[in-house]
Parts: structure tokens; C-alpha cells; sequence
């Protein structure tokens, strides 16, 4: 449910060797800027609260910059703070980009938008349970509803307690309620099962990621989610058959979220919360407050649904 919600966070490390990196918003809460690749400052231009912007805003802002600019990246300015300030209130961050020779008290930081957080996932009822008997979801694999079309920071950590002890205890009291089910058939199928195997797995999951940065990223338009859709369902029909290997079977299960995420992307026209289309840039459009839902299975009346070997999309909407 709601795939199509996928949080970015505006301030992600931008160094082709470092690791995933997150800049903390609370830097721009103490007075940190952000420039383009001219030195220029740019927040103001595209909302009045500038750096302190929500974080989609901020997001899509820094995007439309590294456009016009033609650049990969822009900065995080904390020179005028003071070194002793910086040092003192981030030292982890200061301490991490040091480690890359980034003297953050000297230095502006290169930084870009970075996927950070799904709001939609495995629809749960409140108690975590899912749509399969005996299956339970909590934390951010799940779409419980809390977070609506964009979390709010700090908020999944709360989730987590919270849906985290529902779904264990609920889950204690199903296997109470219910026998083991025996795999003895499952362990017999898996013995005879033929697997097949996926060439350059790594090469794919490379392709994965390009395509979906670049057609169902930060700022996503009808036709750049039918070109994503096109190449997914494509992939769908490479990754169909049965695997044995963690490779594969990772990236088979990256191109069914992908596609999960760019059919409800395609099919919400909208913008709201962190989903945004370029050509549906109006938040409350007829039906905006539908939840998307996609269900592996038979197909649902009332909505197209898009069909590849072994996986049925099926959109629908639900009020509320």
C-alpha cells in the first residue's frame, strides 16, 4: 500500500567514495546554507522559510538546482557557525567527513538528495497483521498508515516500539491459537525444484538503480514513471523464474518493489506529501485521498491492471 511514497532526505554526503552519509537537518536548524555550484544561495527562491524549508521541499529544490546548474551535487555551508560550535554540536558529522578531508569548519560540503525512508509497505492492520495468515510486519517494511504520504523525523523510531510490540504480541497469541503448519511438502518441492540462474546479478541491480533515480526519483513526470514501467516489467520477465542464490534473488525482489513503487507513482495524479509529479503538480485533485493498493493475484475490477510472467499489479483505490 501507498509504494508510491518514498521519503528522500535533501542532504546526503555526495563523495563518490564514501559510504551513505546523511547530513543532519538539524544543521540547517542552527543557520547552515545551502549553495549551488556557483556559491550562489538558492533556498529562498523556491520557498520562503529558504534552508528551513520541509524536507521534500528542500529535496525537490536542490534537484531543480543540480538541473539548471547541470551539476551532481550542491553544498552545505557551516563555515560562518564557527569551528569550536560545529566541533561541539556535530562532532560524528565533522569527525566522518574529516575522514574524507572535508574540514567541514573551512570547507563547503558537496551534498545531494538521498532516498532515506519508505512511508508505504506491506499493509498491516493496527495490531501488524498482514494479508497473509500468520505473516506480521512492523517498522518500516510496513504500512500501518502513521506517516501518512510523508513521516515526520524521529517518528519511525516510535513506530517501531510501538507496532513492534503490537505485532510480537499478536503474533505470540496466533501461534497459540494455531497448529505449526508442517514443511515437509515445501522441503520436498524445493529438492526437485529446477533453479535457474541470472547472469551479471550485480550489473542488473546497477541498471535498478539508475532507472529508478532517474524516472521515479525526486521529481517524477507521467512519461519518465511509463518509461521506468516498460523497463521493469522487461526485468520482471528476466527475474521470473525460480533462484537459489542470495544475488539473484535480492535483486528479483528489488524489481518487484520497483515496479510496486513506479505503477502507484504512474497511477497517483497527484502531488502530495513526498510524492511529486511534475505534470500533476496540484495536491488535491479528485481522489487524492485514496490510499494506492497492489496485490499479487487475480486481477481487481475497476482498475488496469499490468500483467508479466509470474506477477500480477493490480491497482485499487481505498477512501480514507
Amino acid at each position: 500500500q501507498d509504494m508510491e511514497f518514498v521519503q528522500f532526505h535533501p542532504t546526503a554526503l555526495y563523495l563518490p567514495s564514501s559510504p551513505p552519509f546523511l547530513l543532519s537537518e538539524a544543521m540547517r536548524g542552527e543557520g547552515a546554507q545551502l549553495r549551488n555550484n556557483k556559491g550562489e544561495l538558492f533556498m529562498h527562491r523556491y520557498h520562503p522559510m529558504g534552508a528551513l524549508a520541509p524536507r521534500d521541499i528542500v529535496s525537490r529544490a536542490i534537484w531543480a538546482e543540480m538541473a539548471a546548474t547541470k551539476a551532481r551535487h550542491v553544498y552545505l555551508d557551516v563555515t560562518h557557525l564557527g569551528a569550536e560550535f560545529v566541533k561541539r554540536r556535530f562532532p560524528t558529522i565533522y569527525a566522518t567527513c574529516l575522514r574524507y578531508d572535508i574540514d567541514i569548519t573551512e570547507e563547503w560540503i558537496p551534498v545531494s538528495p538521498s532516498a532515506h525512508y519508505m512511508m508505504g509497505g506491506v499493509w498491516t492492520d493496527l495490531n501488524g497483521a498482514t494479508t497473509v495468515p500468520g505473516l506480521f510486519a512492523a517498522g518500516e517494511v510496513a504500512c500501518s498508515g502513521v506517516h501518512g504520504a510523508n513521516r515526520l523525523a524521529s517518528n519511525s523510531l516510535l513506530e517501531g516500539l510501538v507496532f513492534g510490540a503490537r505485532a510480537a504480541m499478536a503474533a505470540v497469541a496466533y501461534a497459540g491459537r494455531h497448529e505449526v503448519p508442517s514443511l515437509a511438502a515445501q522441503e520436498a518441492a524445493l529438492k526437485t525444484e529446477h533453479f535457474g540462474s541470472l547472469d551479471d546479478a550485480e550489473k542488473l541491480r546497477s541498471s535498478l538503480r539508475r532507472a529508478m533515480w532517474g524516472h521515479v526519483g525526486v521529481i517524477r513526470s507521467g512519461e519518465s514513471l511509463i518509461r521506468a514501467c516498460a523497463q521493469l516489467s522487461r526485468w520482471a520477465q528476466l527475474v521470473a523464474q525460480p533462484f537459489s542464490n542470495r544475488a539473484a534473488l535480492e535483486v528479483k525482489n528489488m524489481v518487484h518493489v520497483g515496479q510496486c513503487i513506479a505503477e502507484a507513482a504512474l497511477w497517483r495524479e497527484n502531488s502530495v506529501g513526498a510524492h511529486y509529479r511534475s505534470d500533476f503538480p496540484q495536491a488535491k485533485r479528485p481522489g487524492w485521498q485514496q490510499h494506492s493498493r497492489l496485490s499479487m493475484g487475480e486481477g481487481i475490477s475497476g482498475k488496469k491492471s499490468r500483467k508479466s510472467r509470474g506477477l500480477l499489479l493490480a491497482l485499487r483505490g481505498r477512501t480514507g
